[in-house]
């Protein structure tokens, strides 16, 4: 109408993410030695041939060959932030004869797909390290089909069982949702369930599993985890001046020994979701 001013859309600020693993393959190793039968399990019941699915923040793909073989014909696409997880899916996929997936570099909170393009989309162990898991989802939700469902499991840094601890690891376990904080990450996945009904999802449920360490050959897998998490966290910590360098191998030191004791035992606690578009 004449004199009236119109407002420009608005557009949402470009989020930079600060990655606490980024560049560190000792944390991707134990990423590629997941599978979809273990993680996702609960994102598995939800599939069946044909359907078109998403991994958003797939890393180096082995979750998303999983998934690929339960849609099969249908294609499965992976996606992540880094070039480099991109590159070594594409590798594993070629290595394990697996057709039907294709893997690209992409931007969670700018997807460049249609609306309605996907009828399953799982994000594993991505909401952790987003400063904003809303509106993630939010995008998440607008290129799935009306009758499309979303999986997201994330672990909680506050609900972690970690025994018998030394003043030193008692420190670090501390230090470790403090670090993902800092760096603009979310440790509490028990959140999930709400964030989907931020982001619009017409329905939600949610629940936990756990990786259990209580025997020797547990308690040395989750010493590896947790040294391979070490060796990316530590980073901030010694920028920040929170730890040194001998501090953080004094820790992973401790975290050997940790593992050989007769009465150790950790669990690592992931909160896990499924939100549906429709109710």
């Amino acid at each position: 109408m004449p004199g009236q001013s119109l407002s420009e859309p608005e557009i949402p600020e470009p989020i930079a993410e600060t990655y606490s693993q980024r560049g560190n393959p000792a944390f991707e190793a134990v990423l590629a030695t997941r599978t979809a039968s273990r993680e996702v399990a609960f994102f598995l019941a939800h599939l069946r041939p044909g359907m078109r699915i998403l991994d958003a923040g797939c890393g180096p793909g082995a979750i998303t060959l999983g998934l690929a073989e339960v849609v099969a014909p249908a294609d499965v696409l992976g996606v992540d932030l880094q070039p480099a997880q991109v590159e070594q899916a594409r590798a594993l996929a070629v290595e394990r004869s697996v057709p039907n997936v294709r893997f690209e570099v992409a931007n969670v909170y700018e997807l460049r797909f249609p609306d309605a393009s996907f009828d399953a989309v799982l994000a594993s162990g991505l909401l952790i390290g987003l400063r904003d898991p809303v509106r993630a989802l939010r995008e998440l939700r607008r290129i799935l089909s009306p009758r499309g469902v979303v999986g997201l499991r994330d672990a909680d840094m506050g609900a972690d069982i970690f025994t018998p601890v030394t003043p030193l690891l008692e420190q670090w376990w501390a230090m470790r949702p403090r670090i993902l904080q800092h760096n603009g990450g979310q440790p509490l996945g028990r959140h999930h369930r709400r964030r989907l009904v931020e982001a619009g999802f017409a329905r939600a449920e949610a629940w936990a599993s756990t990786s259990n360490g209580g025997s020797l050959a547990g308690a040395c897998q989750h010493a590896a985890f947790f040294k391979a998490q070490l060796a990316g966290m530590a980073r901030t910590a010694i920028a920040e001046g929170w730890l040194d360098q001998s501090m953080v191998e004094a820790i992973a030191e401790e975290l050997d020994a940790w593992a050989e004791r007769p009465d150790a035992f950790s669990a690592r606690i992931y909160c896990e979701a499924v939100g549906w578009v429709e109710g």
